[in-house]
């Protein structure tokens, strides 16, 4: 898993609280999460700016070493991110519910806006690309009625 993803039992150690708590404070949007198949993940210097300001927040992390920030990732290497079996991954992009392009039998993803979206705490896709609704892609661009 990415040294700054945390999962629950990570992020109440971190916050001093239970899991139990961390879940509901997620839930509530006191700290930004989200679910990732059935497990939480979590932005570490996001809970750290929710819970203790940003200005004592850039401070932590200001002592953390430096860390190789990937751009586009494959299945396996998002799955190895995000500290979830491939067929999670693969089971969340079936479903529309990973943002992904798929370039011949290969997935394309931004390791850049799935992580922010576990920062903010938002839905890995916006809400018009999940599974069942129409994507922008797919209008009839150009066609006259």
């Amino acid at each position: 898993m990415h040294p700054r993803l945390l999962d629950l039992r990570a992020t109440a150690a971190l916050v001093a609280v239970t899991p139990q708590t961390a879940r509901n404070w997620a839930h509530a949007g006191r700290i930004p999460g989200v679910r990732v198949g059935g497990s939480w993940r979590f932005w570490r210097p996001a809970v750290l700016a929710a819970v203790v300001g940003p200005e004592s927040a850039q401070r932590s992390e200001a002592r953390e070493p430096e860390v190789d920030e990937p751009g586009i990732v494959g299945i396996k290497q998002l799955a190895d991110l995000l500290g979830v079996h491939d067929r999670t991954v693969n089971e969340l992009l079936r479903r529309g519910q990973l943002p992904g392009r798929k370039i011949g039998n290969s997935w394309r993803l931004s390791w850049p806006d799935i992580r922010d979206a576990i920062a903010e705490g938002r839905p890995l896709v916006p809400a018009a690309t999940e599974a069942g609704a129409e994507a922008p892609a797919s209008t009839s661009e150009g066609k006259t009625s």
